[in-house]
Parts: C-alpha cells; structure tokens; sequence
C-alpha cells in the first residue's frame, strides 16, 4: 500500500511538472501568521485498478468538479517509512471556517457529478471522508523564510504527536514556538523549510495538539534535524518542558493537489 500511494504522489509531480508556470506563492500578498484556520485530514488507500496514468485522470477529473471556493488547498501524504503509525495515505483539506467546510461537503455529496467521480475512481484511490478529523491550523513562521517550495509541489513532511505536560497550556506553548523560531532565525539554511502546529479540536487523552515540520526534500530534512539535534539545546529544552511528543516520528513524500493561488494546482488544470 506504500509502494502504492507514494506512486500516486510521484504521479501528481510528474502531471504538474510538464504545466509548471511561475511559482507565485511568494507573491500572494497576505498575512497568514497568527491566523487560524480549519484544517481536515482523512484517510486514503489505493485501489485494485492503480496506476499512474489513472491517478493522473483521477485528479484531473477531481479539479473539473464543481469544488468550492471555499477550498484553501488539498494536499496529499504517502508513508515514507515502514515506522508510521499508520500504513494509510492523508488527504489534507484547509478551509477558513468549520461551518464552511461542513456546507462544502454538504454540496459535494449531495453534486451528483462528484458522486460519479467518487464512484469511478474508488478502484484507484479510496477515501474515507466520513473519517475526517478537523484541526485548528495555525503557521507559527513565514513559510517562505527559508525559500520557495519547488514548483512541483513536492515536498517532505515530519509528523509529531504531542501532548501537553502537566499544568502547560497553549501560552507555553506560544513561548516555545518563540525560543524555536529564536534558534531558526541562526539556523543552517538547507532549503525550503515551514512548521504549524495543528490543535486539536476533540477531547483526545493522547494528543493535544501535532507539530509539523515541512521540508524541501527528506534530504534536507535529514540535514536540518542533524544541525537541530547539535545546536538547539535551548529550544529543544523549552519544548520538552511544554510538552511531551512521541518519540516516534511518522513522515510522509508529499504533495500539493490543489492551491486556487498557483495556475498548475487550480481547478480544471
């Protein structure tokens, strides 16, 4: 199922590479710091009928849906290591509001072309949206302080499962992103590199919150968690003291599916 879903990723790449126009990430003028936002994930399998060349239908199917405008982005995430905690596939959805994503997903269900598409493509990719989980997302840097993200779409995810520790709350927490993002500011710069953490929403006696750090490549990933693990004693010290995190850390090739601000991720494309 890995080997499965981490080729779909590598097929959305390829579909969007040969489309690739001017990354205008950078360009989009506006203040996301601080803002919170309503994220989803749900899980995904891949089908008896996969292949390359019918997730590349599959998705260029998807984005001549009737998609709300109400959608910020989709995402998608395949298992990089045999170690993940699960062994299914993520489809991440960003929207401004709950009450919004719920009146999308009311009209997709009830959009019978959507209904179609669903049932065309379950045989290369199945989604569980009724499994959906929703998070309170918040960018706690610029995510282009270290660069632009490649015009692909591709990236490299790191997964961290947290829970507070006894008498610490979200102002720690606020404190300890500060000492981390203190630490950034002098860190090694190895490519493109963001983090959020993700709230939960749901009372969850094993998590409060997920910490994701967002790579150029698993390679620099692998530089940036070398030079941490050498030079961030103090931020290191002041997360620990917030909260405590699985050792266990699950990673994910990733990709964008869909960015309304980038002409290769938008609908009909």
């Amino acid at each position: 199922m890995k080997k499965i879903l981490t080729l779909i990723l590598a097929s959305f790449i390829v579909a969007n590479c040969s489309n690739n126009t001017a990354s205008t990430e950078s360009e989009v003028a506006f203040d996301i710091l601080g803002v919170s936002f309503y994220n989803e994930f749900f899980p995904c399998v891949g089908g008896e009928d996969y292949s390359p060349e019918n997730v590349m239908a599959m998705m260029k199917a998807w984005r001549a849906q009737n998609i709300s405008d109400d959608l910020l982005g989709a995402w998608g995430y395949a298992p990089a290591s045999d170690s993940n905690g699960q062994d299914n596939g993520w489809w991440e959805l960003q929207w401004e509001s709950k009450e919004k994503a719920d009146a999308a997903w009311a009209e997709w269900v009830a959009d019978e072309g959507a209904m179609a598409w669903a049932e065309e493509y379950e045989s290369v990719i199945a989604c569980d949206g009724e499994a959906r989980r929703g998070w309170s997302f918040q960018w706690q840097r610029d995510p282009y302080s270290f660069g632009e993200f490649p015009d692909s779409g591709e990236f490299f995810t790191e997964t961290f499962i947290c829970k507070f520790n006894e008498g610490k709350s979200t102002s720690d927490l606020a404190k300890s992103v500060a000492d981390y993002n203190a630490w950034l500011d002098t860190a090694e710069n190895y490519g493109a590199y963001a983090f959020g953490v993700y709230m939960s929403l749901e009372e969850d006696e094993t998590l409060d919150f997920l910490w994701l750090n967002f790579h150029e490549s698993a390679d620099s990933a692998a530089k940036g968690q070398a030079n941490w693990l050498a030079t961030g004693a103090e931020a290191q010290a002041s997360i620990a003291d917030t909260a405590t995190c699985l050792s266990q850390v699950d990673t994910y090739n990733s990709a964008t599916l869909y960015d309304p601000a980038r002409p290769q991720f938008s609908k009909g494309n």
